[in-house]
């Protein structure tokens, strides 16, 4: 690499290059449309790149990777950056190749039942593409009116529906992905329904790898017969300990649910008090669960179903197979995020996973502590995985509450490494989480990891400051005036 420490103006020289390399794309410079890009969903971790490009084709990408060798500045691949762990931004600054633009359904294979699609794909958008096929994709995370499905596999992305039905990884068949030196590399693809057999499975690898080892530009993706028959199931507690102790019932059912989600009195005002209105209980505490399947076997399960909601001391029990009455109920469960934002200008969302047996204690433990630290713990989340999604309210403005915010999520994943736990469901890791890495791993596993990373990512040029806190382009061998840093 080079030793060059002249200042080099992106605006004259580099971004002069990336033009020439596509000139079809969209080259963004401006600081204000940069703005745009300085965070993803959890808002606080702030870093403006230099220069962002829009791509219209994946024919795009290759010459510009090829233009940040010769120009040694990091990159960042982006999609709808909905996501929750500071994955997409431009953490060491450089370019940001932002993928939306790359959003086709490029096949549906009814009679193998799986899809082709471009990374910039809407989730929710590829439902309503396989919908006359009768087919659908599983995994549902809250934000899939929003985020695509590159992001998706980038960060393993799960879900209301993964109890039952898993989570991205588990429907990933192939990837296509340009490598850093602008190779274009296929792994796996229709034919790995079947499995993966006598090679590495390297597709897995590239399933949450967080952008740092290649973009992806397609995906082979496989897809599920629609149910005929849905019923959604609503039962209301009087508190914490009834509410999971159902949960733990529901999950030892021979026959799971699709899901199983909590949600707490806190939320449950927030949404009774706004729009989203469902009729529940404002002194309540909910569980929110679904089955499907064959209309004769998914029919004679309701009694069950009520009965096990019901006698964990359920004060009210519904259930619902009207498609238009069940949607009301989920998008009341998907909408308590956004509403938090009527409460306070700034939310912190964790993603730890734990098992399900301390539901409850780890749940106590962090209101516990919240109510210490003075900050509001909201908690909606996946308990049929022990996929928690604690929110903290606060605001950034104030004097102490970002170091409040940033102790409670360090005594959270402690009690979640106490019990048991891991730092990330679905979120990812990015660069909100990965100060807690050496927590989990061993020196000697961090290090494993990293060779992985090193083999493909040479001198961490693609995402760096993300999963591993050494990883780091600018402190490598990028040039001295890359050397900067954004604002936390």
């Amino acid at each position: 690499m080079s030793d060059q420490t002249e200042v080099i103006d992106w605006q004259t020289e580099w971004t002069e290059l990336l033009r020439k390399a596509c000139p079809d794309a969209h080259v963004l410079t401006d600081p204000i449309e940069l703005t745009a890009y300085e965070n993803d969903g959890l808002g606080f971790h702030r870093y403006q790149p230099d220069c962002v490009v829009i791509v219209n084709s994946a024919d795009d990408i290759a010459p510009i990777l090829k233009v940040a060798q010769v120009c040694e500045f990091p990159y960042t691949i982006r999609g709808a950056g909905t996501s929750l762990s500071g994955g997409p931004v431009a953490v060491e600054g450089g370019l940001i190749i932002h993928l939306s633009r790359l959003n086709k359904v490029l096949e549906i294979n009814k009679e193998d039942m799986y899809c082709v699609v471009e990374p910039g794909l809407v989730l929710n958008r590829l439902n309503a593409y396989l919908k006359p096929y009768g087919l659908f994709y599983p995994p549902d995370p809250s934000s899939g009116f929003a985020s695509t499905l590159g992001g998706n596999v980038a960060e393993n992305a799960g879900g209301i529906r993964c109890f039952r039905y898993g989570v991205t990884a588990n429907y990933v068949l192939g990837v296509e992905v340009i490598q850093q030196d602008g190779t274009l590399v296929r792994f796996g693809g229709a034919a790995a329904q079947g499995g993966t057999a006598n090679s590495f499975n390297w597709t897995s690898l590239m399933v949450g790898s967080e952008g740092t080892l290649g973009v992806i530009t397609k995906i082979w993706l496989k897809l599920k017969p629609i149910p005929e028959k849905v019923w959604t199931f609503l039962a209301e507690y009087k508190d914490l300990e009834s509410s999971t102790k159902a949960i733990t019932e529901l999950v030892h059912m021979p026959t799971p649910p699709v899901a199983i989600e909590f949600i707490d009195n806190a939320v449950v005002q927030l949404v009774e008090n706004s729009k989203m209105a469902v009729g529940i209980s404002k002194d309540a505490w909910v569980i929110l669960t679904e089955i499907d399947g064959p209309q004769p076997l998914v029919d004679a399960r309701v009694d069950e179903l009520k009965q096990i909601l019901g006698r964990h001391g359920a004060t009210k029990v519904s259930a619902e197979d009207d498609a238009e009455k069940r949607l009301k109920l989920w998008k009341a469960r998907k909408v308590a995020g956004g509403l938090m934002g009527q409460l306070s200008p700034d939310l912190m969302i964790q993603d730890a996973v734990i098992p399900r047996s301390y539901l409850q204690e780890v749940l106590q433990f962090i209101y516990d502590q919240g109510e210490e630290l003075d900050i509001p713990v909201l908690n909606v989340f996946h308990a049929g995985d022990g996929n928690l999604h604690p929110n903290f309210l606060f605001d950034n403005r104030i004097p102490g509450d970002i170091d409040n915010i940033k102790t409670l999520s360090k005594r959270l994943i402690e009690k979640v490494i106490e019990v048991g736990g891991t730092l990330s469901g679905e979120h990812g890791i990015g660069n909100d989480k990965s100060c807690y890495l050496d927590k989990i791993f061993s020196e000697e596993e961090i290090n494993f990891q990293m060779t992985i990373l090193k083999a493909l990512n040479l001198n961490d040029q693609m995402n760096p400051g993300k999963i591993i806190p050494q990883r780091s382009y600018v402190g490598c061998c990028a040039p001295h005036k890359m050397q900067r840093k954004g604002n936390q």
